[in-house]
């Protein structure tokens, strides 16, 4: 439609041409037209979904919903942001109009917010509970190319990671929200998944020079709108934009940032337009979590440096990629985690409140030099940048727990399942730390949360077998063994646990561990797992060489020393307390 024919009336013969017609997404109209009468007519007995819509009746239905506005109380209001707030109309910045007139609802918000109605499309009314948990859904991808999902998964990323720095919300982390991509779910649906109190929702279209961003904040418990915005930026100026953002959510739900938080989001320097979408790109494939994404990520992330040298974000991407690539891939060797050092430091030396990047040193320190205070303090800084950054509680409380302080261990790793409630890697590492406290009934819980959120991951059923083991429930070891080995036999093939099993029904418990030890010595497997097989039957003189030769191999598991039941009757040995001196660790009190 041109802009000149915008009083002559349409039929729009599809949900992309209403979405379209309102600047907005399929999934939000079709919304309206459930919760608040939008006016949508259907094909007589036509198959399937086929719908169509006047734009009269559309611009009428807007213009009775802008007016049901309530109006705010008679006190300070905060100037709204964004496109809506500039004093010069954007229509007139775009080619040949790009904000046609007949595409209402930009230039209403802009009235209304002019007008000092803070944007409030339909205010919730009568619950005035307050919002203290909040989720941003996947953004919509409006470009019309799926090349361009990179731009709207990042988008929603550095939202989720920037509402995430202000310490009284509670923000739900990228991987719990991503599997609502395209979800047919209800708001309020989602919201009892995830156990928030709002949503915000968006989509992401590009432009001649930049990107244009619609979002909306809904009340997610009653379904109901609380506030919109319609930006356009630069892409070098993206970030900004989502500060901005940001901070108008926190101000539209009553939250208000403290002294240090709004330092951090006026002290936030734009880069260079072709470094920040090749981090977004970056960011995009590290999600992917696979050998071929860490990847194309490390690929990306040096396009960004490369682009503009005085980005932190790429270097803060490659610490997090090498981080990943030594934990998963099987060709990563120490000096992968010195680059992840390495990136981490440019990172901080560009921004030091970048908490991505004293979360990554602080793993670094972890894992690299078993300093255990350093990625201590290193952790507590993160999050006190960003306290809802389940990453960083997650292997903070590993930290905790390997140190034997189990009570916060659990703490942290329990803010982690908060924030991200459907991360298996999260549930997972819950049963490691409740394995460590001992807790062997709870960690199989844990287990098992995990293993539903993807049957294929391997890990957790090993974790559940040793639980079982130390319960001295062998059966269900055995069970759990079986499982483990047809998803993943690098270590046990079924064969093995067969042998296993075969020894347990002729010999009990000890024909179970001799039988074990006799397949990890076959399957060369670590020296740590030997030497727990060897502490378990009372073999005490070779235990301690296997455990001095994991040392010496620098094995993670290694650290697991001090939470090991098999070693309690080696703990007053001399030798017991030298290692632990070695490593760096000190005996449980």
């Amino acid at each position: 439609m041109q802009a000149g024919n915008e009083h002559q009336n349409r039929r729009l013969g599809s949900w992309k041409e209403i979405a379209a017609f309102f600047d907005s997404d399929e999934s939000t109209v079709r919304r309206w037209e459930k919760d608040r009468g939008l006016p949508v007519h259907r094909v007589p007995g036509g198959a399937g979904a086929k719908v169509f819509a006047y734009t009269d009746e559309l611009a009428r239905w807007l213009k009775r919903s802008t007016d049901e506005v309530v109006e705010p109380k008679p006190e300070p209001v905060q100037p709204a942001i964004g496109a809506a707030a500039r004093a010069e109309p954007q229509a007139a910045t775009t080619p040949g109009g790009a904000w046609r007139k007949w595409r209402v609802p930009a230039a209403v918000l802009a009235a209304l917010a002019l007008a000092g109605t803070a944007l409030l499309l339909f205010a919730p009314r009568g619950d005035h509970s307050p919002i203290r948990a909040i989720a941003v859904l996947p953004f919509h991808n409006m470009t019309g190319d799926n090349t361009q999902d990179y731009l709207a998964q990042g988008m929603t990323d550095e939202l989720i990671t920037d509402l995430a720095r202000i310490s009284s919300l509670r923000v739900v982390s990228h991987t719990s929200v991503q599997q609502y991509v395209d979800t047919s779910k209800s708001l309020p649906t989602i919201a009892a998944e995830l156990d928030v109190d709002a949503i915000v929702e968006g989509s992401v279209m590009r432009t001649p020079n930049g990107i244009r961003v619609n979002v909306q904040l809904l009340d997610a418990r009653h379904d109901r709108h609380i506030w919109a915005d319609v930006l356009e930026r630069d892409m070098g100026d993206a970030t900004s934009m989502q500060q901005e953002l940001a901070e108008e959510i926190a101000a539209q739900i009553g939250v208000q940032l403290t002294p240090f938080e709004k330092q951090y989001f006026a002290g936030r320097h734009a880069v260079s337009p072709e470094s920040f979408e090749d981090y977004l790109k970056g960011r995009y494939y590290w999600n992917k979590r696979t050998p071929d994404g860490l990847s194309k990520a490390e690929m990306y992330f040096k396009a960004a440096v490369t682009a503009d040298t005085a980005n932190p974000l790429a270097y803060a991407g490659l610490a997090d990629t090498y981080l990943l690539d030594s934990l998963y891939s099987s060709t990563a060797d120490s000096g992968t985690l010195e680059k992840a050092r390495s990136a981490a430091a440019h990172a901080l030396a560009l921004d030091e409140q970048l908490a991505e990047a004293h979360c990554s040193m602080a793993y670094v320190l972890f894992l690299k030099d078993w300093n255990f205070g350093g990625a201590e303090r290193e952790f507590r800084r993160a999050l006190v940048l960003n306290p809802n950054f389940a990453t960083a509680h997650q292997w903070y409380a590993e930290v905790l727990s390997v140190m034997g302080r189990h009570e916060a261990a659990i703490a942290e790793v329990r803010k982690a399942e908060e924030l991200d409630p459907f991360s298996m890697i999260i549930h997972h590492e819950a049963g490691q730390i409740l394995q460590n406290a001992r807790d062997y009934r709870k960690a199989i819980e844990e287990y098992a949360k995990a293993e539903a959120i993807d049957p294929a991951f391997s890990q957790p059923h090993g974790g559940a077998a040793m639980a079982w083991r130390r319960l001295g429930v062998f059966d269900k070891a055995i069970a759990e063994l079986r499982i483990a080995a047809r998803l993943d036999d690098r270590f046990f093939g079924p064969t093995a646990v067969d042998q296993i099993a075969d020894a347990y029904a002729r010999s009990g418990p000890r024909g179970f561990l001799e039988e074990t030890l006799a397949e990890r010595r076959f399957y060369l497997q670590p020296a740590y797992s030997i030497a727990l097989d060897q502490a378990a039957l009372g073999q005490t003189d070779a235990a301690f060489v296997s455990l001095h030769e994991a040392y010496r191999e620098h094995d993670l598991d290694t650290l697991s020393i001090l939470c090991s039941p098999e070693f309690d009757r080696m703990r007053s040995d001399p030798r017991y307390a030298s290692l632990l001196h070695s490593i760096g660790l000190r005996p449980a009190t």
